[in-house]
């Protein structure tokens, strides 16, 4: 559990601010989001990795989602997590019985308030209610961005909540159809952006997605010259492991 200490981070200028206070998001610059909690800088998807990522100043926060087997949406990218030295599932896990490092959805919000930014890849299909219902009770379902690999499946979850942000993540599969078709369809079915790989990204599929009004989000951004490559084509997230380099990059832009 995080402690009250915590509860606080560091803005650039050394002031301490709570992290309940509003967090405002630069439209004119991209949403950085701290890739697994920062994983680079500490355990991925830990309430630690997670605070040490706010600390910094990032705008956001990326993470997983499973589903326990008692149905609480619990973060982390793999399924299988080590319990007494053995690996288990954690859609076959109740929640009490999963190592405390592991969070869930609901520990985020109870220490780091509604006010950032987050985005999850949703593992398990069946996860996307509990999550949504969480991000709801918490006043914090507009600053939610859902990523699923499958956009024929996720645009039917717009009809459970039209106030949460849909991101079309398509992965290593990209769009066979073609760019243009592919924005289209995203922009007829209620998505808010599209996220694909760093080197994926061109001058072209920027302006493409933009005209359709989708927001372009950039992961796997982790060196330096990939986070400025990404800045320099104008995409509107960025998902990084290190949140430093994110930061720097973006001030010195």
């Amino acid at each position: 559990m995080v402690n009250a200490a915590l509860q606080r981070y560091l803005r650039n200028d050394g002031e301490m601010t709570d992290l309940n206070d509003e967090k405002k998001i630069d439209q004119s610059q991209p949403i950085l989001f701290a890739h697994r909690g920062g994983q680079g800088d500490a355990p991925e998807n830990t309430l630690d990795a997670f605070s040490l990522a706010i600390s910094k100043g990032v705008d956001g926060i990326e993470s997983d989602v499973w589903l326990s087997s008692d149905g609480i949406p619990i973060l982390s990218h793999n399924n299988a997590v080590g319990i007494w030295g053995r690996r288990k599932k954690i859609s076959k896990t109740l929640i009490s019985q999963l190592p405390e490092e592991v969070p869930s959805f609901e520990n985020f919000y109870e220490n780091f308030g509604p006010n950032l930014e987050v985005s999850l890849d949703i593992k398990d299909p069946k996860a996307i209610e509990p999550t949504i219902a969480i991000a709801t009770k918490y006043d914090a379902i507009r600053k939610l961005w859902i990523c699923y690999p499958d956009w024929e499946i996720s645009k039917q979850w717009r009809n459970i909540n039209p106030d949460f942000k849909l991101v079309d993540s398509p992965g290593k599969k990209g769009f066979p159809e073609g760019g243009e078709r592919r924005a289209f369809s995203l922009s007829q079915n209620g998505f808010n952006a599209i996220n694909l790989r760093e080197s994926d990204w061109t001058a072209g599929y920027v302006e493409l997605f933009h005209k359709y009004g989708l927001k372009c989000f950039a992961w796997d951004a982790h060196l330096p010259r990939q986070i400025d490559r990404a800045l320099s084509l104008g995409v509107d997230g960025i998902y990084s492991d290190y949140s430093d380099r994110m930061l720097s990059a973006v001030q010195n832009y």
